[in-house]
């Protein structure tokens, strides 16, 4: 086993004294109880402040919950859900109307206010069950839900060994596997979650059970892509593949001299990629339009990726006959790299600590609506000039068909998708509080006027990709209703009391009601 050394996240706590405890509610007083060392309180202040912090997003960090619960296995998250279903029992058979009372805490780099905490209420904490656990024969490796892609990088490293993960360096296991994620390896295997052989999981009755092809069919196929309405996953057995250098390419621009003829590349490479131009070793390219407060101009930047290095490390030939290759830079740079590197090298969305948010929706490739999403992202970055500190990037990502089914079967909504797609992201970061407001609705607002802008050409699709979600929108509208009524299937059967649908108000919710 290869043990991660658990760094910046909650600390033990000490327990806390009686005249500490003894207004605590029921629910956390038997946490406390039941759980020695595990619960973290606000009267540990130290530790109540790091383990707040673990949170990636400042404007997450401001988010108080009554506690925090670290368990550091199965049995112990198995331990915690049983109370906090006691608690949900109540909840319903009592006067008050049963709501929202906890959430569960993977990576913390969801940025999503209510996503991973929430104003006191409970948060379970997997940031401990971290290990890295390759199978004997190298075609698994079994990975804790509270570990972040790049520490398991780092480990199977050692081993040889890479898995089909997230891209960027604060990004956890846990929400990226259930929730679809795409890695530079997407176009063999398929999405992230697709990836996944099997799941330990902890049901609402606080039974600990395998989900995968043999055991649980049900719960193994809605774990993929149904994020966390069915239980609380500890840990996931994942593909693993022989790690191996990787190509990566970098290039920035003005955006003011190569807009027009980047997105041009763009739509012309996917209509290429979609059929006969489809190479399994290419990474989706990624087009950014970057906003930074105080430049005059944007700045464009593309990121390409192919996982088989070529010899001579110059551009791989599936690079070089696209119309990337053309587009004029200030900078770019190109080199063969190991696969953590590359993660390292994406970087991350934002710095630790600042406020933070993403938003997306999905269009066809339709040189139309790609043009009108970018205008209207230069229109919004206008509105949020006056916003301090504001960073802006608006990327293009893809989703071909050439990969879209490969792997174990999901709940995503694209099985019969024959076309090309592409994801808007809009993520930003800004300085103040004040702006809050201001950055959320107006990005809000952008996004429903991609949407309309598409439609108008016909160009919209339903989908929505659920990691960069914000919390408003409703992703399970879009995975179409075959895939709808797998989940709420699998909910009745496994949390039929609605724990999770209910009682965890964390990430996004089944529409029960038309179940």
């Amino acid at each position: 086993m290869l043990q991660g050394q658990h760094s910046g996240g909650p600390q033990p706590a000490t327990s806390p004294s009686p005249l500490l405890t003894e207004q605590l509610p029921s629910h956390i007083q038997n946490l406390v109880d039941e759980l020695p060392g595990c619960v973290i309180l606000p009267s540990d202040t130290a530790a109540f402040k790091q383990a707040v912090n673990y949170s990636w997003a400042q404007q997450v960090r401001e988010i108080i919950p009554a506690c925090i619960v670290s368990p550091r296995d199965a049995q112990q998250v198995s331990k915690a859900v049983a109370i906090l279903k006691r608690e949900h029992d109540n909840r319903k058979e009592g006067e008050t109307p049963a709501s929202g009372f906890f959430t569960i805490r993977s990576g913390g780099s969801n940025p999503g206010l209510g996503a991973a905490t929430m104003q006191d209420g409970v948060v379970i904490d997997l940031s401990y069950i971290r290990e890295v656990t390759p199978a004997e024969d190298g075609r698994t490796v079994t990975v804790g839900a509270g570990a972040k892609w790049i520490d398991v990088y780092k480990q199977l490293d050692e081993r040889g060994l890479t898995v089909v993960g997230g891209r960027n360096t604060p990004v956890g296991v846990g929400g990226l596997t259930l929730q679809g994620g795409i890695s530079f390896y997407s176009p063999r295997f398929g999405f992230v979650c697709s990836t996944a052989a099997s799941y330990e999981v902890v049901l609402a009755d606080g039974s600990v059970v395998t989900a995968s092809a043999s055991e649980n069919p049900e719960l193994w196929r809605v774990l993929k892509g149904g994020g966390n309405n069915f239980g609380i996953v500890t840990r996931f057995t994942l593909r693993s593949i022989p790690s191996a250098p990787i190509w990566v390419g970098q290039m920035f621009a003005p955006a003011v001299f190569q807009k027009a003829k980047a997105l041009k590349a763009y739509h012309d490479y996917l209509e290429h990629a979609s059929s006969s131009g489809f190479d399994e070793n290419a990474a989706g390219p990624i087009l950014s339009f970057v906003y930074v407060h105080g430049l005059p101009m944007q700045v464009l930047a593309l990121h390409l990726a192919y996982t088989v290095a070529p010899k001579d490390k110059k551009w791989p030939a599936h690079w070089r006959d696209t119309g990337f290759a053309s587009l004029w830079s200030v900078y770019r740079t190109s080199k063969v790299q190991s696969h953590t590197s590359a993660v390292e090298q994406l970087g991350q969305t934002a710095p630790a600590g600042t406020r933070h948010m993403q938003g997306t929706t999905t269009i066809r490739n339709d040189s139309g609506a790609i043009k009108s999403a970018y205008d209207i992202f230069c229109q919004t970055a206008n509105e949020l000039r006056g916003v301090k500190g504001l960073l802006f990037p608006f990327t293009y990502q893809a989703i071909l068909p050439g990969w879209i089914n490969k792997g174990h079967p999901n709940v995503l909504g694209l099985e019969g998708c024959t076309e090309p797609l592409i994801i808007l992201n809009c993520s930003l970061t800004w300085a103040k509080a004040e702006d809050d407001n201001l950055v959320r609705s107006t990005v809000r607002r952008a996004l429903q006027e991609m949407d309309v802008a598409a439609a108008a050409r016909g160009a919209d699709h339903p989908y929505k990709f659920m990691n960069y979600c914000m919390e408003f929108q409703r992703p399970y509208n879009g995975c179409g209703e075959e895939n709808l009524k797998l989940m709420q299937k699998a909910s009745h059967k496994y949390d039929p009391d609605g724990l999770f649908q209910v009682g965890c108000t964390g990430g996004f919710k089944l529409d029960m009601d038309k179940a």
